[in-house]
């Protein structure tokens, strides 16, 4: 009976400490909805266009590093759609256009789902498609003004 006594005690105790932890949570949850976007890190509205595309190439980097090293074959750590989502929107930053063919092979993902995912972008209103005018087979992809805007606000807020 003394050994379910003490674990019934560790309980309460880790019980008592996550109660702690989601309280402290629930303020910086709470606080941070009390804001803009824009004053959630004190400098967030005073990066340029340079700094947001080092974020994003770094990100980039990141997470391509993270799915080479991890995936081991098996796709498990790959982030498709955010990484299709910073090539294009680093590619709109800088002023280039890129095709589909050329995101969807950056992406390390098969053509065809890429091209299935970049869909589902541009459906949700992510993502917009425009013909070449001088080639009608290829398609430029580039981030619509909402998603510029989701993205920023996120590489805004990175330290």
């Amino acid at each position: 009976m003394d050994q379910v006594s003490v674990e019934i005690a560790a309980i309460k105790q880790a019980l008592a400490q996550a109660s702690e932890k989601i309280q402290a949570l629930d303020g910086l949850v709470t606080s941070s909805e009390d804001k803009p976007n824009d004053q959630l890190t004190p400098a967030a509205g005073n990066i340029n266009a340079a700094e947001l595309i080092h974020r994003a190439e770094k990100l980039l980097k990141w997470s391509r590093l993270k799915a080479d090293t991890l995936n081991l074959g098996a796709g498990l750590f790959a982030d498709s759609c955010w990484n299709m989502c910073l090539d294009t929107y680093i590619c709109d930053l800088k002023g280039e256009k890129i095709t589909v063919s050329s995101i969807a092979h950056s992406s390390g993902i098969p053509m065809t789902t890429a091209m299935r995912y970049i869909n589902v972008m541009a459906e949700q209103g992510l993502l917009e498609k425009t013909q070449n005018p001088s080639d009608n087979r290829m398609i430029f992809i580039s981030t619509s003004a909402t998603c510029k805007d989701k993205v920023s606000t996120i590489l805004r807020h990175l330290d």
